[in-house]
């Protein structure tokens, strides 16, 4: 190398960099208009992290052809221009160890010292070295990184924000319960088997409780992972900070589900789980919270896979189904919540005429007009949410008294009910007016063979006997046959929709069916059958 090469030290002990004349415009090279930009060298390094070159991802696709050599694939620096290089050090090379110094620069740089790496001892070594046939997890180093963050792998997922819940319903109304949860705030909703779970804050949890009309409980998803006996379970609940959720003089009770599990008895589970419990409050205050399997303050549901677990508060309590207006039952009830999810899989909206000709204690009816005067249905009932320590009274208030303002003037409404026996209809019109909807519904005692429509056209929905609970096979045969033929005579341009368990029964109506959508009513797998009545025949030939 040329000794023009060579720095020379200036004034003030620093090298002096040699100016080069600037070629003419014609003999420029391509980069050449970029020349008064200072070399990657040359340019001043990020405040943020002093003393450490930054790494580029993509490679320097003009290196070759604009004269700054080879990059190093390290710092940035080329291997020819090493004069550009800061002087990290405060005492610089006297100019005698200058020609040692260019001799040097020639040959392969060596690799420094990683400053960030961590000595392993020789028992670790030996360790790390020995062979095994097994899976489990090699000796981790000695010393620990103690800078967490630089140690974990970059990754663009982002755990989500908020609270994990689980809302129960029906099964057969999953994709209708998610409709549900997006319209009421929740987030990430993941339908499953008989619920669908969802992320949001605790005030979204409060809302849902108030506002679901297909959900059965909310839970809140405290604990979760996998066990293979019951003291994993035990430990896992004796970790959780259950003092700070709830005061031990609340009343407390588990329950357990299992599906697949090996353990033996779930029964004991559920002891171990209140155990844990009561244990983890003794270490806290010196007390324990007592049981109450009949209507605990807590109620607390463990889900039991074969090999993973999950663990719920449960912020219902009581299922919300129980809406607070059923006064009469009747023989064979209709849930509140496949009631609602009936007239939603129909298509039904408010202010289309509604006719339930088999009533029975008005359920369908009730839930229809909720839904067309929009009044929550969890307005006249109380939570077990309110007993924990989360709950935000003032919050709780707010939402209440938005869905009291959201309530419709009550009027006389397009749905209609009817049933042959006048004990239903007693039962339904004491139900009605407890929900404070008596003028708001028509209701009549009559026969659905012998009834005219009450409007021209509309939708029924309803829940005929179908063999289990009411009525017989043999005696239900003809009186579905005899279904057909009123439909058929008396109804033409409606919409009708039977909820039946048994598969054989529809197919004794005679007409032609549309849709078949299946749903359980409780342990039961019916079938909500449509027919779509024109004028004109319709029967199956």
């Amino acid at each position: 190398m040329a000794s023009a090469d060579i720095p020379k030290r200036g004034e003030g002990g620093t090298p002096a960099i040699s100016k080069k004349v600037r070629p003419e415009a014609d003999e420029r090279s391509p980069r050449a208009p970029y020349g008064d930009k200072p070399r990657r060298a040359e340019r001043p390094e990020p405040s943020g992290r002093p003393g450490r070159p930054g790494f580029s991802g993509k490679p320097d696709e003009h290196a070759e052809t604009s004269g700054r050599g080879r990059t190093s694939g390290r710092s940035g620096y080329t291997e020819r221009d090493n004069s550009a290089r800061p002087a990290r050090l405060a005492n610089l090379p006297s100019p005698s160890q200058e020609g040692s110094r260019i001799r040097k620069a020639a040959e392969p740089p060596t690799t420094p010292q990683n400053p960030r790496r961590r000595e392993i001892s020789p028992e670790t070594r030996a360790e790390l070295d020995r062979p095994s046939y097994s899976k489990a997890a090699k000796p981790a180093y000695d010393k620990p990184r103690q800078d967490k963050a630089a140690a974990q792998p970059r990754s663009s997922y982002r755990a989500p924000v908020g609270y994990q819940f689980f809302a129960s319903c029906p099964r057969g109304l999953e994709e209708e319960l998610c409709k549900e949860l997006s319209d009421l705030g929740a987030t990430d909703i993941v339908p499953a088997s008989g619920g669908v779970g969802f992320i949001g804050d605790m005030p979204t949890g409060w809302k849902i409780n108030l506002w679901s009309r297909l959900a059965i409980r909310v839970l809140w998803r405290v604990g979760e992972g996998h066990y293979k006996k019951e003291e994993d379970l035990y430990q896992a609940a004796l970790a959780l900070d259950w003092p700070s959720w709830f005061d031990v003089d609340r009343t407390i009770a588990v329950t357990t589900v299992g599906k697949n599990s090996p353990l033996p008895s779930l029964n004991f589970v559920s002891l171990r789980i209140k155990d844990a419990i009561c244990d983890r409050f003794r270490e806290a205050t010196g007390d324990r919270p007592n049981v109450d399997t009949r209507k605990p303050d807590i109620p607390l549901t463990l889900f039991l896979s074969s090999d993973r677990y999950n663990l719920y508060l449960d912020l219902s309590g009581e299922p919300l189904n129980r809406r607070g207006y059923r006064v009469q039952p009747s023989g064979a009830p209709l849930n509140e919540n496949l009631a609602a999810g009936m007239l939603l899989l129909s298509g039904w909206t408010p202010g289309v005429p509604l006719y339930d000709p088999m009533m029975g204690g008005g359920t369908i009816l009730l839930e229809a007009a909720l839904m067309t005067l929009n009044i929550a249905p969890g307005l006249r009932r109380h939570f077990a949410f309110e007993n924990l320590k989360t709950f935000d009274r003032i919050e709780w208030l707010r939402l209440h008294k938005d869905a009291e303002a959201a309530v419709l003037e009550r009027e006389p409404l397009p749905i209609f009910g009817s049933d042959i026996d006048p004990a239903m209809v007693r039962a339904a019109g004491l139900n009605l007016r407890a929900a404070g909807l008596f003028d708001c519904v028509r209701l009549m005692e009559a026969d659905f063979l012998n009834v005219d429509p009450p409007t021209e056209s509309g939708f029924i929905v309803s829940n005929p006997p179908y063999g289990v609970r009411m009525g017989s096979e043999e005696d239900l045969g003809p009186f579905y046959k005899e279904i057909g033929d009123n439909l058929k005579q008396h109804f033409p341009g409606w919409t009708v929709f039977l909820l039946s368990a048994d598969p054989e029964l529809p197919k004794r109506i005679g007409l032609q069916t549309s849709r078949r959508i299946p749903i359980y009513n409780g342990p039961l797998e019916c079938r909500l059958v449509e027919y779509r009545l024109v004028a004109g025949s319709n029967r199956k030939e």
